[in-house]
């Protein structure tokens, strides 16, 4: 099994990191309606731009992580193709004021969004910029 990571920022699917195959990323169907309204409401912020190098790099690092993640949940489930929304809001300040890590597209159970949560947490997030908006898409296959 392979877990492929890829950004999408301002909407705009940038480059995929890790992939091969790759199923049309739609945010409506697979963020949590939560996330989306945190979107919706946060219009005036910037998603973070696509040139942010050292954070691509940094969710790159995920991988191994996020691999183990859904090697877990798959033995438990058997579910094995899915995709997963994060959420990340920082502040002008430069704080992290919300965070969602989800899928509306399958149940994922709590161990999985723990373990996720777990490894995509320990991104510095307000490392990376301030005021702005990161979506970051998950393809598990």
């Amino acid at each position: 099994m392979n877990v492929s990571i890829y950004s999408l920022v301002s909407f705009l699917l940038l480059p995929t990191l890790f992939s091969c195959a790759q199923k049309k990323f739609v945010k409506e169907n697979v963020c949590s309606p939560n996330a989306l309204s945190y979107m919706k409401k946060s219009k005036g912020r910037r998603f973070l731009p696509p040139k942010n190098e050292a954070l691509r790099k940094k969710i790159a690092e995920t991988q191994t992580g996020m691999q183990q993640c859904y090697d877990s949940y798959m033995k438990r489930t058997g579910h094995d193709e899915f995709q997963t929304c994060m959420v990340v809001g920082v502040d002008g300040n430069g704080k992290l004021e919300y965070y969602n890590f989800s899928s509306q597209e399958t149940h994922s159970d709590r161990a999985f969004i723990q373990c996720a949560v777990k490894v995509t947490k320990k991104v510095p997030f307000q490392k990376y910029g301030k005021n702005y908006i990161l979506l970051q898409s998950y393809n598990f296959y």
